[in-house]
């Protein structure tokens, strides 16, 4: 045996890499020495970690790949971002976003192209996005005067709901409900865009919000004292409002109240911050008759976004022409209880109106301070001797009653007389069944009425009236008063009386500075609201008015102070007096009596 077979071949831990198998056998020992050498100096491979320690410095190969990387991901973001902002821009432009096009008054559709072509009248408009889904909002030029005329407001209302109900079946084409869809007064519409949205996508063009911030508003108008306001800044607006518009074609004063106490209810069950206008209303100022509100700690929002509709508008506005949208079918369905019967559902809407009772009844100072006195002077001379206020309250004039039998005349005085006397016999009756004599003897009815002729009928002669600071005279009282006689024809016509009780031609005629011609001068009033033109009345008739508005609140005031009361519920002061008197009191413990048929107190009619 040779020498290299007497020697064992030296052993590695490492395992042999499968090229050294292929070693030839002839030459061992060359091969044991390269197996030896790739050992201990193996050469240097990119795949392999070095075996051998090297003292050299670390290369920066991994630093530049990171820095490079880094580097185009900045530009892949930052090209991203550019491409985003493109076309962000390209689609919240006026004029690539949306098509608009509004409904004219008659009935053909326009489209629109650019803010210069939008119509120079209020209008709903309806937009169409690229993608061709259709939306819809409203359309009030800025420059416009606040408020609208009425029919202004109830055609906008008029308009929106066709546009909805359009849009809505053009959807239910492509599946989704449709035709005939009845919503609940709550109801979003969701192809409706809010005017401060619309002007923020461009729909619309921005408007000058605070521009009546100028000075063109009266500053005794109720929404603020804006006299020394400067533009406000955007989180200074009320977030939600409601506005009630007091202008009304209407003459009497309780529809008024009515909608204005309805309103509050309604804005504080809401949440949203309460605003009065009465720049055109037919009585002249708020502050004639009431003491201020209180002001919201927000400002009212511009005029331009105060939407009469729909519901769920940001900014609501309310006047009498809205009123079937805002206190319609669907608010009755909303509020009225279905868990109780009869006048039981309305209990809802009675707090609504409590509400805004309690909040703005507060009558300017000489004429409050009269009702404290008056009050007073019935307690002392009534209630501190043990008797009950009965107030019977008598609508003559323009309303008649909804009882058939009547409806062309008046419910005769001692229906009146009669209801309040049984009132009284059963307020004075014990528990045991015995009568209290003396709380019958020392009660008196109170007397309030429209008509100056009631005062001296035989059927009340015992009543006291409700108030004697501001009276309304009949014509023969005024005649009789400033000694008219046939034979003097000064006085012919210069003498209008209230025979009859309130009248709306007397009302609008109030001032007219030429009597002889009050039918015409009617006339041509009516004939000129028919073609939207807003009568401006003089100083002297915002008096007369003013002495007529005081006359009727004064007796209400008096009135629903009384133990009980008496009243026929087509009137709005009835309806209004219980209110005055409260729930519990006045329909729970039936202290409120309706001489009008069977019917129920009722809150707003239209």
């Amino acid at each position: 045996m040779s020498a290299t077979e007497k020697m064992p071949p030296r052993r590695s831990t490492r395992r042999r890499p499968s090229s050294i198998s292929s070693l030839s056998s002839d030459s061992s020992e060359s091969s044991r020495f390269s197996f030896q050498g790739l050992l201990e100096s193996p050469p240097p491979s990119p795949a392999l970690p070095s075996i051998v320690p090297r003292n050299v410095k670390k290369s920066p190969f991994r630093f530049r790949n990171l820095l490079r990387l880094f580097l185009k991901l900045s530009a892949l973001l930052l090209g991203a971002g550019v491409v985003l902002w493109v076309l962000l821009t390209a689609l919240y432009s006026t004029g690539s976003r949306f098509d608009i096009s509004y409904l004219s008054h008659d009935g053909e559709t326009y489209d629109l192209v650019g803010d210069d072509s939008l119509p120079k009248e209020p209008t709903p408009v309806v937009v169409t996005d690229k993608s061709g889904q259709k939306k819809w909002t409203i359309s009030i030029p800025p420059a416009i005067d606040f408020p609208l005329k009425p029919s202004a407001y109830a055609s906008l209302c008029s308009a929106s709901e066709d546009i909805a109900q359009h849009l809505i079946e053009l959807k239910s084409h492509a599946g989704s409900h449709g035709h005939g869809n009845h919503f609940d007064y709550y109801h979003v519409d969701g192809n409706f865009i809010d005017v401060p949205q619309a002007e923020e996508f461009g729909i619309l063009p921005t408007g000058t919000g605070w521009s009546w911030h100028s000075g063109k508003q009266d500053k005794d108008t109720m929404s603020e004292d804006l006299n020394t306001m400067q533009a406000p800044a955007e989180d200074k607006y009320c977030q939600r409002s409601l506005t009630y518009v007091m202008e009304t074609s209407d003459a009497g004063f309780g529809k008024t109240m009515m909608g204005l106490w309805m309103s509050y209810g309604l804005a504080k069950k809401e949440g949203r911050a309460f605003f009065i206008d009465d720049r055109y209303w037919a009585y002249g100022k708020y502050s004639t008759f009431f003491q201020p509100p209180a002001s919201p700690s927000c400002l009212p929002p511009p005029d331009h976004q105060r939407l009469p509709c729909p519901h769920h508008a940001r900014h609501l506005l309310v006047s009498a022409a809205t009123i079937p949208w805002t206190f319609g079918h669907g608010f009755n369905e909303q509020f009225e209880d279905a868990h109780k019967v009869g006048v039981l559902r309305q209990e809802p809407m009675f707090a609504f109106l409590r509400a805004g009772y309690e909040a703005l009844f507060h009558l300017a100072d000489a004429d409050a301070q009269y009702v404290d006195k008056r009050v007073h002077e019935f307690d002392w001379k009534i209630r501190d001797k043990g008797g009950l206020m009965v107030g019977v309250h008598v609508r003559h004039g323009d309303r008649h009653p909804w009882e058939y039998q009547y409806q062309k005349s008046y419910i005769p005085l001692e229906n009146y007389m009669d209801a309040a006397r049984e009132s009284l016999i059963t307020a004075s009756t014990n528990k045991n069944g015995s009568e209290d004599h003396v709380k019958e003897m020392m009660s008196k009815v109170i007397l309030a009425s429209d008509d100056p002729d009631v005062y001296t009928s035989v059927e009340v002669s015992h009543a006291l009236r409700a108030q004697e600071y501001i009276l309304l005279a009949s014509k023969s009282n005024l005649d009789a008063a400033q000694g008219y006689s046939k034979s003097n024809d000064k006085f012919v016509d210069d003498n209008v009386g209230w025979e009859g009780g309130f009248f709306k031609d007397v009302f609008w005629g109030l001032g007219d500075p030429t009597p002889s011609k009050t039918a015409r001068s009617l006339q041509l009033r009516e004939e000129q609201m028919e073609n939207e033109g807003r009568i401006i009345p003089s100083e002297q008739a915002l008096q007369l008015r003013a002495l007529v508005g005081r006359a009727y609140l004064l007796d209400l005031a008096v009135i629903g102070k009384s133990d009980k009361i008496v009243c026929g519920a087509s009137s709005v002061g009835c309806r209004l007096l219980a209110v005055m008197m409260g729930w519990e009191k006045g329909i729970v413990k039936q202290s409120w009596r309706n001489v009008d048929g069977d019917f129920d107190w009722k809150g707003i009619v239209w």
